[in-house]
């Protein structure tokens, strides 16, 4: 799965590294990508910056113009299922599909449609669309531990911020509480910003500093707006929402952090049968 997670990764981080294209799914990938992102036919210069990352050493009013004309072609969904063989790619695909869609906060219908008939071609189990746009909103579901948090903190591929261990460094660490182990830190340009512990998250948010336990956290939310990146909702009511795009990086650290099990059975992709052209 690991192609598929480049461009997911890519989606949650745009501040990280752009990706080295040669793999034969590349093409179905990227018509996929510009299919779901850009159908309204409207690329902005924050969608054409991140589109440089994809597509790398391409004249930007050229590659605009390149996104416009693909955004209005049908999509090889037959393609697409070659890509993405195995039922984890696949669904790693429409997730893929489901954050691109997300990107500019609004979720128009045609996007919509096109998520959940690309959910069928790929045979994926009935209103999977539905599912990976609901976790747009992280439930939590499990109890963090600090054996979960070390895990979730080991396998993390957060690049565009800078990772730390031992003891807080800055105010921040004024709001642990006493006898809190520290089990990771997050800095950006140098400041400190987040501190991950056995009890709780500490950070620096748009609503000020504060410590949030971790069975204080309801649910956590991607942030679509410029410059926004993760919001969190707590017990009480409150929010607590990271400003700088480049800590996108929390929400698949907590997709990792608070998911259940995956249930789903293991086997060989299905195959799919071409939805249009020739046989």
């Amino acid at each position: 799965m690991g192609r598929v997670d480049d461009y997911l990764d890519l989606v949650e981080d745009p501040s990280g590294e752009g990706l080295v294209l040669g793999d034969p799914a590349d093409e179905a990938l990227i018509a996929l990508l510009v299919q779901v992102a850009f159908s309204d036919g409207v690329v902005d210069d924050r969608e054409l910056s991140f589109m440089e990352k994809v597509l790398p050493g391409r004249d930007p009013e050229e590659l605009r113009e390149w996104i416009q004309l693909q955004g209005s072609t049908d999509l090889d969904l037959e393609a697409l299922g070659e890509a993405l063989p195995t039922l984890e790619e696949r669904w790693a695909g429409l997730r893929f599909a489901a954050r691109m869609a997300f990107k500019d906060g609004v979720l128009a219908e045609q996007e919509r449609d096109l998520l959940a008939r690309l959910s069928v071609a790929l045979e994926l189990p009935r209103n999977a669309h539905e599912r990976v746009l609901g976790e747009m909103e992280g439930r939590v579901k499990v109890a963090v531990t600090a054996e979960r948090l070390s895990q979730a903190l080991a396998s993390n591929q957060w690049k565009a911020v800078q990772h730390g261990s031992g003891e807080l460094r800055s105010t921040l660490n004024a709001l642990v509480p006493e006898g809190t182990v520290i089990l990771g830190r997050i800095g950006l340009d140098n400041v400190e910003v987040l501190g991950f512990t056995d009890q709780g998250i500490v950070g620096r948010f748009q609503e000020g500093e504060a410590f949030i336990p971790w069975e204080d956290v309801v649910t956590y939310n991607r942030v679509p707006d410029l410059g926004a990146a993760i919001r969190i909702h707590t017990e009480s009511g409150r929010r607590w929402t990271l400003v700088d795009h480049r800590l996108n990086g929390l929400g698949p650290f907590f997709d990792k952090l608070f998911a259940t099990p995956d249930q789903r059975p293991r086997g060989p992709g299905p195959k799919v049968l071409r939805v249009r052209g020739e046989e």
